[in-house]
């Protein structure tokens, strides 16, 4: 079993005394002593030692885990509870005992080129007129992945505005943009992982970049470490970074002026993908309050311990409900230092907020590259 890989995890955890569930985005929500880390991974651990699951522990393995590392965070012997679900996942689907909402985004990628199903034609819809302007290659790639394509193209939109004022030589894989490969990886659809994978590597060397920007955290994260694991290498001499790092790189040099006031009272959420997994804390805080006019006051939960929107993991797909629930934890913590907008920097938490702050008068919710954007 995959499960084998990381069975010293799956044990150490099985006998903790679960100090985690304070913080985990399932527990915190649901407050069932069932929907903690610690009993995942003893149904994972358990499932382990007899060699098979019982169709009724799938659901713990697919909908209870947002993969977020808060529970790494807080734990002191190191235990990545996500890792155990991402193995177990694979383990069911080599059963065939993937639930129907994961075999639905192995459809959607496989015969649409994202998660969500969307038609593959309409992946540059919302940016068609910038994205024909684009040159088949050029020095930085933006790959934008399937939220921000697909879910949030002011996104895209913005990114793009802000590259063409700095003056940058950037391009799209004019080709298609694959899907970054992360929603099969969270549903345990591995090979078709790597397949995905290895298209995104050669769309990338189709354009001949030497960087690459992203402002999704988990494509990033894929692109600049997961892939590598899986025997994936990038083409030689490609940087890849944050829209958050090459921001600062581009206001450092002068290269990117923002002179126009923003005048907003904001605060600043850390993604799961940005943060925790990659340690990328500084350069969206830099950006942020390097804006003319912008006032910041940071959430009680920061940084390392900032709580999840509750999309990760592939919930979106297997458990919206407690998405849903698990947002408005956030969008709180946003309200309790009265900002006037939750900025975050990535496509998937922004979905996720949104679904809290559209109907409130007094906070929205926007990615930092339209902030920037609005500052040029």
């Amino acid at each position: 079993m995959e499960l084998q890989k990381v069975e010293r995890l799956a044990r150490l955890c099985e006998t903790c005394p679960k100090m985690c569930r304070h913080v985990c985005t399932t527990h915190v929500v649901t407050r069932s002593e069932a929907d903690t880390p610690n009993e995942r991974s003893s149904i994972a651990y358990r499932a382990l030692l007899r060699g098979y699951f019982f169709p009724e522990e799938a659901p713990y393995m697919y909908e209870k885990c947002a993969t977020c590392g808060l529970c790494l965070a807080w734990c002191e012997t190191g235990i990545d509870v996500g890792e155990i679900m991402l193995a177990a996942r694979v383990d069911l689907v080599n059963a065939g005992m993937a639930p129907a909402a994961a075999a639905a985004v192995q459809r959607n990628v496989q015969n649409q080129g994202n998660p969500h199903g969307e038609p593959a034609s309409e992946r540059y819809a919302a940016i068609m007129d910038e994205f024909q302007a684009l040159p088949n290659t050029a020095e930085v790639l933006y790959y934008a992945g399937c939220d921000t394509l697909y879910r949030q193209p002011e996104i895209a939109k913005a990114a793009l505005k802000v590259l063409r004022a700095a003056g940058v030589d950037h391009t799209m894989i004019k080709s298609g943009e694959p899907c970054c490969g992360e929603p099969l990886r969270l549903m345990g659809y591995i090979e078709d992982f790597k397949a995905t994978a290895r298209k995104v590597m050669d769309g990338i060397a189709e354009t001949r970049a030497r960087t690459v920007v992203c402002t999704c955290p988990s494509c990033l994260r894929m692109l600049k470490e997961v892939y590598r694991e899986h025997g994936i290498e990038a083409p030689a001499g490609v940087e890849f970074l944050h829209m958050s790092e090459y921001l600062l790189r581009l206001t450092a040099s002068g290269q990117l002026k923002l002179t126009t006031p923003v005048h907003l009272k904001t605060t600043y959420h850390d993604p799961c993908d940005l943060g925790r997994r990659q340690e990328i804390y500084e350069p969206p805080r830099e950006v942020l309050t390097s804006l003319p006019g912008i006032q910041f006051q940071e959430m009680f939960f920061n940084r390392r311990d900032a709580r999840c929107c509750g999309a990760g993991g592939g919930l979106a797909a297997t458990n919206l409900e407690l998405v849903i629930k698990a947002s408005k934890t956030v969008v709180n913590l946003a309200q309790d230092v009265s900002a006037e907008v939750l900025v975050t920097a990535c496509p998937t938490c922004k979905t996720s907020f949104h679904r809290q702050t559209y109907k409130l008068d007094d906070l929205k919710t926007m990615d930092l590259i339209e902030l920037v954007a609005m500052a040029l």
